[in-house]
């Protein structure tokens, strides 16, 4: 018994020491080039022990004797060894990520072979930045590319501008590629109604974008690359089992700024002063319940969203097939807009005949509906316009009114006036009941299907075949009731439009990839036919004899009835060839031929030839600098540049080469009269490009960064120019290719992994760029209320008058003459007189303000812009903060003007620092008050410093937290995996501008005139994978 115990004990204490017995580890890490790699990871296989190496690449820890290391860095393969008391390892060079592969025109590339200036976003980086919209998603994220969302409706696209404005008369929005074929994009909306064409496609669908934005980059599409271009690639399946995924996220969104308006007995006191400045009598008074409305309590309330994606993929050798359907629902901060979008998208590709033939499709389905206030700066009926007027001093509601809100009994179109003597002022509908029971309403159909067969006869040569389209069904209507409003005129007005957009692609591309040794070649050429039929048809009727049956226009429920349309057709034929070569990839040189034909020109200058070259070198690949010690910190630097000369076929007609009749009446009977004079020799507008820049990696392709300064000479644009009346052209103008703008810029973008070790991951993604946009040639100057287009000068430079501020001796407005003397305006008799210093109440010399005292007020176009992202993975956490900064430009804020009226409605408190006597001026800023002089003291329709502020801002735009379940637990759970996040948009915006937002506009960037509030939203998401 004693020697089965004793060798029992025996048998145990050696398998513990087995077990447990442990290993003192040194080593060095370094490249291939013996480099000493500074924070490699060395962990313990199968655990999260483990280490990281120091300054000299050395290492030490104690690990089991049987263990496997695993020793990795990122942008190098990842190794693994067996535990030995001295280890050193060397780690290559991860070839599958320097060969990167980047989308361009007709085509793909390796990254590192790209010579041209393209910004990768890749979907999967975005994909827990939830957001209805991709093009919401690009904002900042991408050097040289402005995403400007112009407020906080949202059915209302963004404005992107990709390198400065290309043109005048028409369009400076990029062109939009989706998996090759070209797509409609902007708003879409008619009427009162928005649409957003690219709200169509769901982000989660996206793989990457591609943004190209120099000459060499987007000459290859010729006539339509003068404002850039978007390639957007949609997800296919990947290698394996089939997956499933869920994808979910909902939201609650609150307006992030609204004015401060007037209560109830500010407005009694602001309104009573304005009458009894002017000589008239008190007209406002408060009731005796003491009623206090805040109209953007019942106007504005807290909007709710929700999105949710289900999808399915997989792959195999020979197939693979990617599927999703998603649905999205936006509430918007109106208590009228809102939008609904449902989506279906699939994608597959199966190889035959001993994988030489390949054929795929895609189809990408949607319905989305919008509803919202009218556009308009400002229209009445305009949500913002009007809720920032109301009475305060007036109730929304009135039980005794047959409506229920409180309408005036004596004009049904106007607001009540409560307790007050007199209505609204200019007839202001009570904008609760205008928004509850008026309706604007977009519903679009879309489908973009594509097919494609491709052959490959040999492994380095390709041709492929593709169709594609864009096929939209759009109906929009809007309907005005009756009982008030706009309606109330028109006895109820209803305008109803069917839309049909398409658009045929058809594309054969013959491409081809072959190594010599170290030469390398590849060509391309392609021929491209493009056909584009608009068709709409509106009806519209007014006088309701029954509301019940707005949608029946052509009936006898309406007295009046109108109907029109138009029919709209171009077609584009293309022919291109695009080569490049590089000799073992360190001397690059590449270029491409377009030759584009349109319907839109006469035929003697329908066709254009457009062309872009590109050449760099890959120092660091040279044999000194590899062998040199500037090779342990550069790892990587190129020197690249190119030039093309590009067009833009978005002219502002479809015929202006043709003489044109419309229909016109003459007494009672139908005709037509001619309407506009045409211009054979019209042709394209032309854009020569420049591009000189690096890219280089740090550290082992740790950091890299990417620099570029261009340069955009734009010319033969379209203009109306002037002809003598005698010649009985109509509007005495006709077009012609006259003007010249320039644009040039630098940008610089810088990323990479700050830290990298066990269980800790920081990312880091920054970018900055400036511009400059200048007018260079023009027929004569072209003004506008607040801005102009003159010679010299920035893109709609801002202008107008400059205010001198208040004379604190009779509150009269002050204004600069050209000459720089001082006149004031007399609020009294609205004239004019020299301001004498030395007697400030002296009124007895006249003077006038002339347009030719105007002054350029400042840059309406940001000169300076950026993003910053950093994303923190800690073990299971991952936490992401993305800022948003841009500047150098100013802003006209016109609402502020309009909410200083001097009429009977509601002001913002800025009032409050009105000029009221000699012994208590105010703020120097606000005249005297005054009734029915608002257009004098405040320059109405023409435009003045006193309202030009800065629009420099910095944003926080994205804050988000996330947690990724335990394998162990999703496998408890039956799911691959699970993250769950929190995430805020824009959470805050630090800027001196006034207004509700520095990037909202209404007209043009620059000009603030009644936009809606921006969301700020609260999100909690959820990824789901099976």
């Amino acid at each position: 018994m004693k020697r089965k115990l004793f060798l029992f004990l025996t048998l145990f204490l050696v398998g513990i020491g087995i077990v447990t017995a442990q290993t003192q580890v040194r080593g060095t890490v370094v490249d291939e080039a013996g480099v000493p790699i500074i924070g490699a990871t060395i962990q313990i296989k199968g655990t999260t022990q483990g280490t990281v190496t120091n300054l000299d690449g050395n290492f030490s820890l104690v690990a089991p004797a049987e263990a496997t290391l695993v020793v990795s860095f990122v942008g190098l393969i990842t190794q693994e060894v067996a535990v030995a008391p001295t280890v050193n390892v060397v780690l290559m060079p991860d070839t599958e990520l320097l060969e990167e592969i980047v989308v361009v025109g007709y085509g793909t590339q390796r990254k590192r072979d790209v010579t041209s200036s393209i910004s990768q976003i890749r979907g999967e980086d975005l994909a827990s930045k939830a957001s209805p919209s991709f093009m919401q998603q690009m904002a900042g994220r991408a050097s040289g590319v402005q995403v400007i969302a112009p407020s906080g409706d949202v059915t209302q696209p963004p404005r992107v501008i990709i390198r400065g404005v290309g043109t005048i008369s028409s369009s400076n929005a990029p062109l939009y590629v989706i998996n090759g074929v070209p797509v409609t994009s902007g708003n879409v909306g008619y009427s009162y109604s928005n649409n957003n064409a690219l709200a169509d496609i769901n982000p989660s669908d996206i793989e990457s974008f591609e943004i190209l934005k120099d000459g060499a980059a987007t000459a290859i599409y010729g006539s339509r690359a003068a404002n850039g271009v978007v390639l957007i690639t949609t997800k296919q399946g990947k290698q394996g089992a089939a997956k499933i995924t869920y994808d979910s996220w909902m939201g609650w969104s609150s307006a992030a700024k609204l004015y401060d308006l007037l209560n109830a007995e500010q407005f009694v006191t602001i309104a009573n002063e304005k009458y009894t400045n002017s000589g008239g009598n008190p007209q406002a008074k408060m009731d005796d319940k003491g009623t206090d409305t805040n109209w953007y309590d019942y106007v504005f309330r807290t909007g709710f969203q929700h999105s949710h994606t289900v999808s399915i993929s997989g792959a195999s050798p020979q197939t693979q097939y990617f599927m999703s359907a998603g649905y999205t629902d936006q509430k918007g901060l109106s208590i009228n807009n809102s939008y609904n979008r449902y989506t279906f998208y699939a994608k597959a590709e199966h190889k035959f005949l001993r994988d030489y033939v390949t054929a795929g499709f895609s189809l990408n389905a949607s319905n989305q509906v919008n509803t919202g206030p009218v556009k308009g700066t400002n229209s009445i009926s305009d949500n913002m316009y009007a809720s920032s007027r109301m009475l305060p001093n007036v109730a929304v509601y009135n039980p005794d009114d047959p409506t229920g809100f409180n309408i005036d009994p004596n004009d049904r179109k106007s607001l009540a006036k409560g307790a007050n003597l007199r209505t609204i002022e200019n007839t202001i509908p009570n904008i609760v009941w205008v928004l509850k029971n008026n309706r604007q309403k977009n519903s679009s159909y879309r489908i973009l299907p594509t097919a494609n067969i491709d052959i490959r006869p040999v492994s380095w040569l390709m041709f492929r075949s593709l169709v594609g389209a864009d096929v939209n069904l759009i109906d929009d209507s809007y309907v005005w009731m009756p009982e008030s409003g706009d309606g109330f005129g028109y006895k109820g007005l209803i305008n109803r439009s069917s839309i049909k957009r398409q658009r045929w692609n058809f594309q054969n591309i013959l491409s081809a990839n072959k190594s010599f040794g170290l030469h390398n070649l590849d060509a391309t050429a392609v021929a491209e036919w493009t056909n584009y039929v608009y068709n709409r048809f509106t009806a519209g009727a007014r006088d309701f004899s029954d509301p019940f049956f707005v949608d029946e226009i052509i009936s006898d429920t309406y007295v009046t009835q109108s109907s029109g349309g138009s029919v709209t057709t171009n077609g584009l034929a293309s022919y291109i060839f695009r080569a490049n070569y590089n000799y073992n990839s360190i001397f690059y040189i590449g270029g491409s031929v377009r030759r584009d034909g349109i319907s839109n020109l006469h035929k003697d200058n329908r066709w254009g030839t457009f062309y872009g070259g590109s050449a760099a070198v890959r120092i660091s690949g040279l044999d000194f600098w590899k062998n040199s010690s500037i090779n342990d910190i550069v790892s990587d630097f190129r020197l690249r540049g190119s030039f093309a000369e590009v067009g833009n076929d978005r002219l502002s007609g479809d015929f202006m080469y043709n003489d044109i009749f419309a229909g016109q009446k003459y007494g009672d009977q139908a005709g037509i009269a001619y309407y506009q004079a045409g211009n054979p020799a019209l042709k394209w507008e032309k854009q020569k490009i420049l591009d000189f820049g690096f890219d280089a990696a740090f550290l082992h392709n740790r950091f890299n960064l990417v620099f570029a300064y261009w340069q955009k000479d734009n010319s033969d644009i379209v203009l109306d120019v002037p002809t003598p009346p005698s010649l009985g052209i109509p509007w005495n103008v006709i077009a012609q290719n006259y003007g010249k703008i320039n644009n040039n810029g630098i940008e610089l973008e810088l990323g990479g992994n700050i830290i990298q070790n066990k269980g800790l991951i920081w990312k880091t993604a920054f970018n900055f760029s400036t511009q400059q946009s200048k007018v260079v040639t023009l027929v004569n100057d072209i003004p506008y209320e607040h801005y102009i287009l003159r010679e010299g000068e920035s893109m709609n430079a801002l202008w107008g008058y400059r205010y001198a501020g208040v004379n604190m001796k009779n509150g009269n407005p002050m204004y600069y003459k050209k000459d720089g003397s001082i006149i004031q305006g007399n609020i009294a008799n609205t004239k004019y007189y020299v301001y004498n210093p030395s007697d400030p109440a002296d009124l007895s010399k006249a003077s006038n303000l002339v347009q030719d005292d105007k002054e350029i007020l400042g840059n309406s176009l940001p000169t300076w812009f950026g993003g910053w992202d950093n994303t923190v993975t800690l073990k299971n956490f991952d936490f992401n903060i993305f800022f948003r900064f841009s500047g150098g430009n100013k802003i006209a804020n016109v609402t502020r003007r309009d909410m200083l009226d001097q009429g009977f409605t509601n002001s913002s408190t800025e009032i409050l620092g009105r000029w009221q006597s000699e012994s208590n001026p105010g703020d120097g800023n606000v005249p005297k008050l005054y009734y029915g002089r608002g257009g004098f003291i405040n320059l109405t329709g023409e435009g003045s410093s006193r309202w030009i502020e800065s629009g420099d801002f910095l944003k926080l735009q994205n804050l988000s937290v996330g947690y990724n379940f335990p394998k162990g637990l999703c496998s408890q759970l039956w799911v691959e995996k699970v993250r769950i996040y929190v995430q805020g948009q824009n959470l805050a915006t630090f800027t001196k501008y006034s207004g509700l937002d520095p990037e909202g506009y209404t007209v043009v960037p620059g000009v603030d005139w009644n936009g809606n509030p921006q969301q700020r939203t609260f999100l909690i998401g959820l990824n789901i994978g099976f």
